[in-house]
């Protein structure tokens, strides 16, 4: 077992996960209709759940993991604070930057999992909060099409 690769692998989910959650709340704080914002509070907060399950999972295999969010997802969260004060910040682009994160989410989820060296109980948990983000993404189009 390479605790290298899976440290690097489990760092690109975290940095993943981060960017979920910052971008969950700030697309709380910009979306006008309550009950949108109180689905977005809730999954920016799991996200942050996500976060800590593989931090803890990570101790337990002695691996220090840190993360900062990722490069793709500073320019996203860049772009996305530039476009909101010039641009119309309407539910719909709210809904249509929250798929496309999840989207990007499920890509690196994928490459994690496609790494042979995860022991199987850590496989599992990824699995997991792939289901979780895929049901995420469920939701957001039911929320785009009640506009």
């Amino acid at each position: 077992m390479d605790t290298e690769k899976i440290k690097d692998s489990l760092e690109e989910v975290l940095a993943i996960c981060e960017d979920g959650e910052e971008g969950y709340q700030t697309a709380s704080e910009k979306i006008k209709i309550g009950e949108f914002s109180t689905l977005f509070l809730r999954f920016s907060q799991q996200r942050k759940l996500f976060q800590e399950e593989l931090k803890n999972e990570g101790l337990k295999m002695g691996l220090d993991l840190k993360v900062s969010g990722s490069v793709k997802g500073f320019f996203h969260r860049t772009w996305l604070a530039t476009k909101a004060l010039v641009a119309d910040n309407t539910e719909e682009n709210v809904i249509a930057d929250a798929m496309e994160g999840e989207k990007q989410a499920l890509r690196v989820y994928e490459s994690a999992l496609a790494k042979s060296q995860l022991p199987a109980y850590i496989k599992d948990m990824l699995q997991e909060q792939q289901r979780l983000i895929k049901v995420a993404i469920q939701q957001l189009q039911g929320l785009k099409q009640e506009l």
